[in-house]
């Protein structure tokens, strides 16, 4: 007999908890920006970064829009949260594929976040 399953497009609860997650995010930086400035800002993304790059980025970018931080200082908080994440990733990496898995995929993470790096090591004055 045939089994007909469903598939869904997206999780409603993986949503609701990325939603959640932002706007705890957006509040902690607004808050951190108020309190401390644009270091409290950095600090925010850099935390909130070993959770989800996302937010922090759109938290920073919020902040940007919004006026409260310029376009040129945004790449270092959002280059900490990625840097945080690809930490989170290497972690998982190491402990949950096992050796082969982890030496095929913490390289190119390692790589990646160099990258990132050096290209805002060497971004125009």
């Amino acid at each position: 007999a045939a089994v007909n399953e469903r598939g869904q497009a997206f999780s409603v609860g993986t949503a609701l908890t990325f939603v959640a997650m932002l706007c705890a995010i957006l509040l902690a930086s607004r808050a951190l920006d108020q309190w401390f400035g644009a270091a409290g800002v950095v600090a925010a993304a850099a935390v909130a970064g070993f959770v989800d790059t996302h937010s922090a980025a759109i938290s920073v970018a919020t902040l940007v829009g919004a006026g409260k931080l310029t376009a040129g200082k945004s790449a270092l908080p959002i280059l900490l949260a990625l840097t945080s994440n690809t930490a989170t990733k290497v972690l998982l990496g190491a402990t949950s594929g096992g050796f082969a898995f982890a030496c095929r995929v913490i390289p190119g993470l390692v790589l990646v976040i160099l990258a990132a790096w050096a290209g805002w090591a060497i971004r125009p004055a």
